[in-house]
């Protein structure tokens, strides 16, 4: 007994189920449900079957031992069988004849057309709003040929009695016209609907045709799992391109400067007094004994700047003098002791001079009056006799710029405008070069402020420090770097590939590398290079192409799920009713992604 056997797929829905029955090539068709086909386990799917079958006139076998599928399948009368070598148990309604069996007696057959009677009554619970009712076969009883050979004779002597009636009643022959006529269709009648049924014919056939031929297209998605590995190697840089070997680790690195103005603005606070000084005059005297030579003479000098001090306030003097001493001023050598080759005399007579003095500072308080006492003298050997009136001391305390204010405003602009300097030098390389952060650097030039150091600050002007600032960074070629890494990583068997590098030109997850530890040695820099490499299995359009196109949405599932390290795949149809992946590529687009 000849049959075709429909294994159902897990993922397969109803319209497959019911596509794969009207297409089988044998009347009996087995139907051989997985463990768990989550398609058969509603009433509605099995009557969609048994109505699918009835029309494709085929008959349909269960292969199952489940209790609540062959439940299922018994309200809608279906044979079941336990295994595909076992024999098929049949409705009651079934003929054993398309099993291969002997066809039955007369009285067995009437028993199955009743059966089919009870099957078809409209009052049967068991039908579904969904499922469409078949039409009700109405047994016709056929006469015996003596009877029909009757029939056939009466029949024609009535023609013969109407023939006869024309020629004397004249009255009974339009009748009989009337009733030839109802036998001749109208066309004009039925033209309409034999055109509208053609219409409907050709449009039936022109959406099969678009949607089994034009309409279908796919999406097949593949996720591919990688590996992650960390990348570490040392490389050096250079700034002559001619003495770069990026297979060796050595590249060329490109530097570019810019030059920015920082300024802030301050509080001053130094202080000053703008006021005037005190003048005046003091006179010197000798101080005795004296060391003369022995020519009995000696000159003290009072230099510009000596100091003079009473109470705490110092007078320098303004003018240059001196004190003259002669031995008229002791009396002669008798009052005269040799000390070291010198004469120490006791001066029997004052030797003196006036010197003209300023206040060392400003103010009021260095404003005196005349004393003979209460001074110090920084000139050795002489003592002030007198002093006149200290005039002209005043105080004027005004804001001035000191030191310690740009000191503390300069310390304030550390790192100020670095961000827009990145910035602004990460601009002028393209997107082909990768900059080392690392490089960055800023070197502080002149500072200017404004008012200057001690000089006044006006009111209404707010003090500023303006600092000269230099930025260098560096940059290297992605380009040189992504083939140096992947020289450098180890991916096994030819299967594998190296998916990303690290090295992108766009910031994103794939943008993993950088340059550490960079510094400068014996004329030329180095670092260390570090990412993260990405490899996994070889997977390109054209192999995806190659196990899909043409075959079933489930096969192709299986196919691409079986190579390792594909981790995910969804196909996407146009329609619900494309089952498979078209043969024509042009209607199948492909999307790799990886994980």
């Amino acid at each position: 007994m000849n049959k075709d056997v429909i294994y159902i797929e897990p993922e397969d829905d109803i319209t497959d189920i019911l596509a794969n029955i009207k297409s089988a090539k044998n009347k009996i068709v087995a139907l051989v449900p997985p463990k768990k086909a989550g398609v058969l386990r509603s009433a509605v799917n099995f009557k969609l079957i048994a109505k699918t079958s009835r029309q494709a006139g085929k008959a349909v076998v269960l292969i199952t031992s489940d209790e609540s599928l062959l439940k299922l399948a018994e309200n809608v009368k279906m044979p079941t069988a336990r295994t595909l070598q076992s024999k098929p148990k049949l409705p009651s309604d079934m003929d054993t004849e398309e099993f291969g069996d002997e066809k039955k007696d007369d009285a067995d057959e009437n028993d199955n057309e009743e059966a089919a009677k009870e099957d078809d009554d409209p009052n049967d619970s068991n039908d579904d709003d969904v499922i469409e009712e078949e039409p009700k076969k109405i047994p016709v009883k056929k006469e015996s040929s003596a009877k029909a050979t009757a029939t056939t004779k009466r029949k024609e002597a009535d023609l013969e009695l109407d023939d006869d009636d024309l020629d004397d009643d004249e009255e009974e022959k339009k009748p009989a016209k009337k009733k030839a006529n109802k036998n001749i269709p109208d066309f004009k009648k039925v033209r309409t609907p034999i055109i509208i049924a053609v219409i409907a014919i050709l449009l039936i056939f022109g959406i099969g045709f678009w949607a089994f031929n034009i309409a279908p297209a796919a999406k097949i998605s593949v996720k591919i799992k990688t590996i992650a590995q960390n990348f570490n190697e040392s490389i050096t840089f250079v700034t002559d391109e001619t003495k770069a070997k990026p297979e060796d680790g050595i590249f060329f690195i490109e530097q570019k400067t810019l030059t920015k103005t920082a300024e802030t603005e301050f509080v001053a606070t130094g202080e000053v007094d703008k006021g005037t000084k005190a003048t005046g005059s003091i006179t010197l005297k000798a101080a005795s004994p004296v060391l003369v030579g022995l020519d009995q003479k000696k000159t003290i000098s009072i230099p510009v700047g000596a100091t003079f001090t009473r109470e705490g306030m110092s007078y320098t003097a303004s003018t240059a003098t001196s004190i003259e001493i002669s031995n008229k001023n002791f009396n002669g050598i008798r009052h005269c002791k040799i000390v070291e080759e010198q004469l120490s005399c006791n001066l029997s007579s004052d030797a003196s001079a006036t010197v003209n003095v300023v206040a060392t500072a400003n103010g009021e308080k260095y404003n005196i009056g005349e004393t003979t006492s209460g001074w110090t003298s920084s000139v050795t050997g002489t003592v002030v006799a007198s002093s006149s009136a200290m005039t002209g001391g005043t105080s004027k305390k005004v804001k001035v710029v000191s030191q310690k204010d740009v000191e503390t405003a300069e310390a304030g602009l550390e790192g100020e405008g670095e961000s827009d300097a990145r910035e602004e030098l990460a601009s002028q390389f393209s997107n082909e070069y990768l900059l080392i952060e690392k490089s960055f650097t800023a070197t502080g030039g002149k500072i200017t402020a404004s008012p200057s150091i001690n000089e006044e600050v006006k009111d209404g002007i707010k003090p500023k420090v303006i600092k000269e600032i230099k930025y260098t960074i560096f940059a290297v070629k992605r380009d040189d770097l992504s083939k140096f890494i992947e020289a450098k990583t180890e991916i096994g068997d030819d299967t594998q590939t190296i998916y990303s590098t690290g090295v992108s030109s766009e910031d994103g997850e794939d943008n993993k590398v950088y340059i550490d530890s960079f510094k400068k040695e014996d004329n030329k820099y180095v670092g260390r290079l570090k990412t993260v490499v990405k490899t996994g299995p070889e997977v390109t359009e054209q192999m995806v192409s190659d196990k899909s196109l043409g075959k079933k949405i489930g096969e192709v599932r299986s196919h691409l799920k079986s190579i390792n390290g594909i981790s995910e795949v969804n196909v996407d149809t146009s329609y619900f009713w494309v089952t498979s992946v078209p043969s024509d590529p042009n209607k199948v687009t492909f999307e790799i992604t990886v994980e």
